[in-house]
């Protein structure tokens, strides 16, 4: 918009004359040349009709100075023109200088040097608008200090901020103490920043304003200013490079994976390709402008636990320092590492007391609140503690008040907020990424384009419900507007001023500007992060279209408020003009107070009728049985309704408390002008006020009781549909053939034969030999005491067993093998080497222990008292017997693969047996005890499932005593309890937790003598 003009300055014409006459005279006139002095002008208008507006928040920054810069090729900052008001008029600038580049520069300094000064408000937030050419990024720092300045930071951190260096006089904010405690201000150095892409405007893009639809501002951009904008905003400016909307977007998703890790990351899918787009919220006091969504939440709670860390300063640096070297959590840096541990501390802290604010009393709230100094402070001082705990309950409260302010201000339902708080708790157990995390890949685009599309649908769906209200709003609007203009008069005045009020309450209420706003800003953010995915996939293209399309459908709604606020805004001129007018001003005064006391009453009369429907929610939740799957899944969903009732009867309740203070106000404009009856009004709306409170307090406590009902359903259901597969494995492994009785015998029967032919041939006092055993007539055996072999084969059923040993010391060491039949065509096959020599080599190893049992087949290892050869093994004593095999049994239902080990210690009768393998589809180890006191054996058997669930049996006792246990399986994180278990005379009993008994026969779970 700069004209640039040359011309003549009267200096310039002088020379330029004397230059001339100079030509006419002669050499001798010692005239000497000059040089013509040539001036260059630049003329310029701007206009500054670019809005670029947010709120500073690490908790709000109060009267925080405010520095805006642009950023150029190289990343670096340099000053811009900016106003802190929309221009009205064009501004116009004139420079003159030498040359033209120099006088287009001075103007633009001109520009520049009317820059004003700009300050955050209580809240934070602030605007700042840029001249309508202005495209590119614009780079925004806020900045309190702790001296020289009336600049403060809240603390929306729980468990507080520190100390005051001398403490503050009491007031309604500060208890007075050196404490710097949740809801206060207090003075401190921090800057933080945003970068923020403007691009070319075009021509009415959106007629839309983050300053409720102002008539001057050509578009509007949110830009918050955050602890996480301000990382991106680093990185930016240490790229060295040039900045525009992808390469924000790339260091948003960057910066969020690193810190919060991709499942957080997830939740922030509405503002991921620009942060500043959203987050801005201060825990301690809510105002409603941004909804408290999982992704809010969290950025809320994360940046709410970094207030709390010794040092921001620190904190932030050690955690740019990180994401520039590829990882935060887990860096090869110590002291970065460490940061990381102590934020993920912090931030578990903080989820832990947000959930007990947002399902809890204010008791719980001070008992979690406790429990998160502790954690802060491992080792505290008595007087810590102390000075801890008699503050709590003033911090439980205002927590609790801070959160009902943002539920009355629209920010989230008590349901919203309660889901919203578990949920991001969950996302929070475990922030940053390591290693492969931090590459986001194909998946989570795909998940991040899903959680986009959830985002973009629901806010549809609230757009096209405002768009409803905006209708109806206009619809009254409409007829408010025919009672005035030529159709007022006296006898309608009253009236008419009467209806205006009402209509601006409702306005007031409704607050469809905010909703409208809040939409809009957020497609904004949902366009940013679309284009980012379509930067990735021209698949997501739909997303983007979507985003867009809502987009221009929230522009319209933006503007169709803006419009009926002016209407209103002209409404309720005309209605003051008419009271003067037609001098009604106590007619008027009367029936306004008439009318919003009848509005209380009807908003009285809707929280009643809430009041019931929670009560009696509540009621039939409460009598809900969680015994059974079925009636726990009854229960949750009576539970879920009592909540959803206790949530919206605590809406009911603030609308109500809403309408009897502005029925107030009205009332008390009555008494003013002494009207009749007005002291009576007022008394009936405070006694209905104070009922009011009560209501409250009643819906709150009844959607903590509702909430934690619904707990309690979700964790019965949880544990009974773990109960099913718990049941199912019980079966299974019931029916496996290495757990039955069938399965045992027929092992047995083998050690039995073996036994038997050994005894038989050592009785022939032969050194070798081949034959038939006199004792197993179908089994033929091959033997040899010199090269400590034996074969015995069966030649009816196709059995063998071999063995080949060696003596190792004070070991005997046998690699054996065998193919065995059990009853009902059940095979086992002890797997030896392909050679007995292989066999016997590697059995040899393993009992040196430079092998283990994963790589041998099967061995079996004798260790005596004394070291052994053939001469004198007759007069030894055996010490421990341990065997560890490879064992396959197949029968006709199931089949099992896996190792066998057995040791025995005869020095005290104890011994172990562990089956460790796969039988179908199931993987599992089995694990028994035993010990042969004076009195009887006693046992001990664990089965353990190898799947997620953790499946566990336990069994412990002896025969007189019987046997019982548990049957364990994972819930929750955690093992617990499904059911306890007896042994039966025949198999099993147990009895599970919704008192279902399941008897398995054919079990032989504990038998040492097999």
């Amino acid at each position: 918009m700069v004209k640039r003009t040359i011309k003549f300055t009267p200096i310039a014409a002088s020379v330029a004359l004397t230059l001339g006459l100079t030509a006419c005279g002669s050499d001798n006139d010692r005239n000497i040349p000059v040089t013509p002095v040539e001036s260059f002008t630049a003329t310029g208008d701007a206009q500054f009709n670019i809005e670029v507006t947010g709120k500073a928040v690490k908790g709000s920054m109060k009267s925080a100075v405010v520095t805006v810069m642009t950023l150029d090729a190289s990343g670096q900052s340099v000053p811009v023109a900016f106003r802190s008001a929309a221009s009205a008029e064009a501004e116009s600038f004139s420079e003159e200088a030498l040359s033209q580049s120099a006088a287009d520069a001075a103007v633009e300094a001109s520009k520049i040097a009317a820059n004003p000064e700009v300050l955050t408000d209580e809240s934070g937030r602030y605007s700042i608008y840029l001249d309508d050419d202005f495209t590119g990024p614009v780079y925004i720092t806020v900045k309190t200090s702790a001296e020289g300045d009336d600049s403060f930071l809240r603390c929306d951190a729980y468990v507080g901020c520190g100390d005051y260096d001398v403490a503050p006089e009491e007031d309604d904010v500060n208890d007075g103490d050196t404490a710097i405690e949740f809801g206060e201000w207090y003075k401190t150095d921090l800057e933080l920043s945003v970068v923020k892409f403007v691009p070319a405007v075009e021509a009415d893009t959106s007629g839309v304003s983050g300053s409720a639809g102002d008539a001057n501002v050509e578009a509007s951009y949110k830009a918050n200013v955050t602890f996480l904008t301000s990382l991106v905003a680093a990185l930016l400016l240490d790229s060295g490079s040039s900045v525009d909307e992808d390469a924000i977007a790339k260091a948003s998703l960057d910066t969020v994976v690193q810190v919060m890790g991709q499942d957080a990351a997830l939740l922030l899918s509405a503002i991921i390709g620009d942060l500043s787009n959203g987050g801005a919220v201060d825990l301690s006091d809510v105002d409603g402008e941004e909804e408290l969504t999982d992704g809010i939440l969290a950025i809320a709670q994360l940046s709410s636990s970094i207030q709390g860390l010794p040092s921001i300063g620190d904190v932030m640096s050690s955690i740019k320092a990180g994401i520039k070297s590829g990882q935060f959590k887990g860096n090869a840096d110590a002291s970065i590492a460490a940061i990381a541990t102590m934020l993920q501390t912090a931030i578990t802290n903080t989820a832990n007391v947000f959930v007990a604010i947002a399902t809890g009393t204010e008791d719980d709230i001070k008992t979690a609140l406790e429990a998160a100094f502790a954690a802060k402070i491992p080792a505290p001082t008595a007087g810590e503690i102390v000075a801890f705990a008699a503050n709590s309950a003033d911090v439980a409260k205002k927590a609790k008040a801070a959160k009902d302010k943002a539920v009355k201000n629209g920010a989230a339902t008590d349901a919203s907020l309660a889901a919203a708080a578990v949920k991001v708790k969950k996302a929070l157990e475990v922030i940053g990424c390591t290693g492969a995390e931090c590459t986001v890949g194909d998946d989570f685009y795909t998940a991040l384009a899903a959680a986009l599309t959830v985002e973009v649908t629901a806010s549809q769906t609230a757009l096209t419900a405002l768009e409803m209200s905006i209708e109806t709003a206009q619809s009254s609007l409409a007829d408010v507007q025919a009672m005035g203009g030529d159709a007022l008069t006296a006898d309608n005045a009253a009236a008419f001023v009467s209806a205006v009020t009402l209509l601006k309450n409702e306005a007031t209420t409704a607050d469809l500007t905010a909703k409208a706003d809040s939409i809009f800003v957020k497609s904004q953010g949902y366009v940013t992060a679309a284009k980012a995915l379509v930067t990735q996939s021209s698949d997501y293209q739909q997303v983007l279209d979507s985003a867009t399309s809502l987009q221009t459908d929230a522009s319209v709604a933006v503007t169709d408020t803006a419009a009926y606020d002016a209407a209103l805004a002209a409404l309720v001129a005309e209605a003051e003009a008419a009271i003067t007018e037609f001098d009604v001003a106590l007619a008027a005064a009367k029936l306004v107070a008439e009318d919003t006391a009848d509005v209380a009453d009807e908003k009285k009369s809707v929280a009643d009728t809430a009041e019931a429907a929670s009560t009696s929610a509540l009621a039939n939740a409460e009598n809900a049985m969680v015994d059974t799957a079925a009636n726990a899944a009854e229960a949750k969903e009576l539970a879920m309704t009592a909540v959803t009732a206790a949530s919206d009867f605590a809406a009911a309740v603030d609308a109500l408390k809403i309408a009897i203070e502005q029925a107030l106000v009205a009332a008390n404009a009555y008494l003013e002008l002494e009207g009749e009856g007005a002291q009576a009004m007022i008394d009936a709306l405070t006694a209905m006020q104070t009922a009011a409170v009560a209501q409250g307090e009643l819906a709150s406590e009844q959607f903590v009781t509702a909430y934690n009902l619904q707990l309690a359903a979700e964790t019965a259901v949880a544990k009974l549909e773990v109960l099913t597969f718990v049941k199912a494995t019980s079966e299974s492994l019931s029916t496996m053939t290495v757990l039955t009785g069938t399965g045992a015998d027929a092992v047995a029967d083998a050690a039995d034969i073996l036994a038997d032919v050994i005894d038989e041939l050592a009785e022939m006092g032969n050194n070798s030999g081949t034959g038939t055993s006199t004792r197993n007539a179908d089994w033929d055996y091959a033997y040899s005491l010199d090269d400590l072999t034996l074969m015995l084969s069966n030649a009816t059923t196709g059995e063998m067993i071999n063995a080949a040993a060696s003596y190792e010391g004070d070991k005997l060491v046998v690699a054996w093998g065998a193919t065995l039949k059990g009853e009902n065509d059940v095979s086992v096959e002890l797997v030896t080497a392909a050679t007995q020599t292989q066999a016997l080599t590697d059995c040899v190893d393993f009992a040196a222990g430079t092998i283990d049992a994963t790589q041998i087949d099967s061995c079996l290892v004798f260790t005596f008292d004394g070291a052994v050869t053939a001469d004198n093994v007759d007069d030894a004593e055996i010490i421990m017997t341990e065997t560890a095999n490879h064992v396959e049994i197949m029968d006709g239902d199931s089949g099992f693969t896996g190792m066998l080990s057995i040791t025995a210690d005869d020095a005290t009768d104890s011994g172990s047996i562990t089956l460790e393998g796969v039988s179908g589809d199931v993987d599992f180890k089995v694990m028994t005890t035993y010990l042969d006191s004076d009195m009887e054996e006693a046992s001990a058997l664990d089965i353990t499932v190898n799947n997620a669930m953790g499946y566990t049996l336990s069994i412990t006792g002896n025969e007189s005593a019987g046997y019982t246990g548990d049957v364990m399986a994972m819930y929750n994180e955690m093992m617990m309890s499904f059911g306890t278990a007896a042994k039966t005379t025949n198999g099993l009993s147990i009895t599970y937790i919704d008192g279902d008994v399941v008897d398995y026969t054919d079990v032989d779970l504990i038998d040492s003598s097999k």
